[in-house]
């Protein structure tokens, strides 16, 4: 199975039981950021390659709305510009996208009239700048700089796989059939969120 990029790209993929959840921050450097920091995004970056063994990676990237109303914008420098032009600064670029759409980042938004919907763009990247991404993403809670008002998710198309890095906590990696995440599942297992263990265990050891 295949993924559609547009704006109701995530449906199947929400609907979908191969859904891993992992943990990125042990716990253990509650206090210490910059361990705390490092340590997520080293696993992450080891587990976003393991799930996308591929040379190069497509990344779903939304930018917010409206950054310069976001808190200490102007401090961070989002007073102008889109999240778009942040992230170009930081190294990742987007002006050359696959595709382009609006839409919610998070599906349940559509229903809610005080969500705007945003600007998304689907980009070809080399693991380096995915990796510019995987820090932004890790950075959103943490007040680790530089970071740009933007969010973003992986995908493989062929294989329907989707990699979601949500911050410095953990990711999940999602697919629509079961293969793709399986063998993750088992090469990985010390690493999954200890709290939905039955439910993935459910899945993947039936």
């Amino acid at each position: 199975m295949t993924l559609t990029l547009g704006p109701n790209w995530l449906l199947d993929l929400s609907a979908s039981p191969y859904w891993l959840r992992f943990e990125l921050d042990d716990g253990e450097y509650v206090g210490r950021y910059v361990t705390k920091f490092k340590n997520s995004y080293d696993r992450a970056r080891c587990l976003a390659r393991m799930a996308l063994p591929n040379e190069s990676v497509l990344a779903v990237i939304a930018a917010y709305p409206n950054p310069s109303i976001e808190i200490e914008a102007k401090w961070r420098g989002w007073n102008t510009g889109t999240g778009f032009d942040h992230l170009a600064e930081m190294g990742v670029p987007t002006s050359s996208a696959l595709t382009s759409w609006l839409g919610y980042w998070w599906a349940e938004e559509e229903d809610d009239p005080e969500v705007e919907p945003w600007d998304q763009r689907a980009v070809s990247l080399t693991w380096e700048q995915a990796d510019i991404l995987i820090w932004n993403q890790i950075a959103q809670d943490l007040g680790i700089a530089p970071r740009a008002p933007a969010l973003s998710k992986f995908v493989d198309i062929e294989r329907g796989v989707c990699v979601n890095v949500y911050d410095d906590r953990g990711m999940d990696v999602i697919s629509l059939t079961k293969e793709p995440t399986a063998a993750l599942y088992s090469q990985c297992h010390s690493w999954l969120l200890d709290c939905d263990r039955s439910r993935m265990a459910a899945i993947f050891e039936r």
